[in-house]
């Protein structure tokens, strides 16, 4: 509640305050606040080191942070407006939408409701332990879903393998977003579904967010395609662990 009543507050703050407030805090308290609160597994450099980190140190960390973190950005209300993002698209394809690919699944929250709503899915995740997660939640409720370990900068399937992509919180977590922008276009037939946070680039957070999108107009670049519909979230009073302002993008190829 009283973090929820704290994201409100800075809701209405101008903009220059918050700037400031927020320049005060990355300088003296942020930094040493998460050491404080996350301990050794938590690297608070994450920002300034990223770019430089190999394919195993990068799984290694995101296997820390799912072994010692329960992080699960998704609730129902987001599961909800994805698969009708998906329903858009649909409306818009002549043939049905049968296959999708979700990149980032972390603990599986979107891949089972989009299955238990009749779509074939395959997840794609960087963290072993995110997908050992997800497929234990799965199988308990006999829910198929194939589970492929694997970057979203190097998507291991061929050209259109699937009607449609998901990447719900995790195109923030990547280490080349054009690269990966790329893959998705590649990939998938008839279109894409992007949740992000809508965030300012901070240095000291908590996350291991990358690239960041304080407003629709960075995700559209991103993609560039000729047709989409991008909107603002308020997630605020959301349940899961992601309680913020959001861009929901949904892209046609």
């Amino acid at each position: 509640m009283a973090n929820k009543i704290y994201l409100r507050f800075k809701q209405i703050l101008p903009k220059p305050i918050k700037n400031i407030l927020s320049s005060i805090n990355q300088r003296l308290f942020a930094r040493k606040r998460l050491q404080q609160k996350y301990g050794y597994w938590f690297d608070v450099d994450w920002r300034k080191k990223f770019s430089t980190l190999s394919d195993e140190e990068w799984t290694n960390a995101y296997d820390e942070v799912w072994k010692h973190h329960h992080n699960d950005c998704l609730d129902e209300t987001d599961s909800e407006l994805i698969l009708s993002a998906i329903s858009q698209a649909e409306a818009r394809n002549i043939t049905p939408i049968r296959t999708v690919l979700e990149i980032g699944c972390g603990y599986g929250t979107l891949a089972i409701a989009m299955a238990t709503a009749g779509y074939k899915v395959t997840c794609l995740d960087v963290s072993s332990e995110a997908l050992l997660r997800a497929k234990n939640r799965a199988d308990a409720d006999n829910i198929f879903i194939t589970w492929q370990q694997g970057f979203a900068e190097r998507i291991p399937f061929p050209d259109q393998s699937f009607d449609v992509i998901t990447c719900c919180h995790t195109l923030e977590h990547v280490k080349d977003l054009e690269a990966t922008v790329q893959g998705m276009k590649r990939v998938a037939k008839t279109a894409l579904v992007i949740l992000v946070p809508k965030q300012e680039f901070r240095l000291y957070a908590e996350n291991y967010h990358t690239q960041f999108f304080p407003s629709k107009q960075e995700l559209i670049n991103a993609f560039g395609l000729q047709q989409y519909t991008c909107i603002e979230l308020d997630c605020i009073e959301h349940k899961g662990e992601f309680q913020g302002e959001a861009l929901l993008y949904l892209g046609f190829l």
